[in-house]
């Protein structure tokens, strides 16, 4: 029997998110990266009505959107995440995983194939990132692993550096301003 103590998280069943677009939004995640849609539902809800629909990240996992009307969302609502709560595009993202560079270097193709503007692919020393921006507003990563040991921090560390002032954090780790700042919807 579970207990307190053993039940945790197992993995991510669906993250959710808004759109107005659901066409456009299934076009980039089915069409363009490739996502199976697996369920659409469609509800009323008083004089409104919401549809909640999910792609398959493998494994079980889903991302989710929300397109809704008249269910008690602001006329003017945004669906970028980010930049609608006054941050960096950046901030707030989804990062999807690859296996291999091999696999990034076929979905670099594969964007390029469906004329998806990347915003900038970076090599972070441990991991190599494709970005880009979905019809959302929300910043979409692919990422591969490449030096799993230099991810990996024991958690000690992790936490003295979580717990770390910011006036104590080290030169080398300054990051110059990104372009990802300038995009805007």
């Amino acid at each position: 029997m579970a207990s307190e103590t053993t039940v945790r998280s197992k993995r991510l069943h669906h993250v959710a998110y808004a759109t107005r677009d659901p066409e456009a939004t299934h076009r980039f995640y089915a069409e363009t990266l490739g996502m199976r849609l697996l369920r659409t539902e469609n509800h009323r809800q008083g004089d409104g009505y919401f549809q909640h629909f999910f792609f398959d990240m493998g494994h079980g996992e889903c991302l989710a959107f929300f397109h809704v009307g008249g269910v008690g969302e602001d006329a003017d609502y945004q669906t970028a995440i980010s930049t609608a709560a006054g941050l960096p595009v950046w901030v707030d993202h989804l990062a999807f995983a690859l296996d291999d560079l091999d696999e990034f270097e076929a979905m670099k193709k594969r964007l390029q194939n469906h004329a998806v503007e990347r915003m900038h692919e970076i090599d972070h020393g441990w991991c190599r990132s494709l970005y880009m921006i979905d019809p959302n507003g929300i910043m979409v990563e692919f990422c591969v692993t490449t030096n799993a040991e230099e991810f990996l921090q024991t958690e000690e560390e992790a936490l003295r550096l979580l717990r770390q002032p910011p006036e104590e954090f080290a030169e080398e780790t300054r990051k110059e301003p990104s372009v990802a700042r300038r995009v805007r919807r």
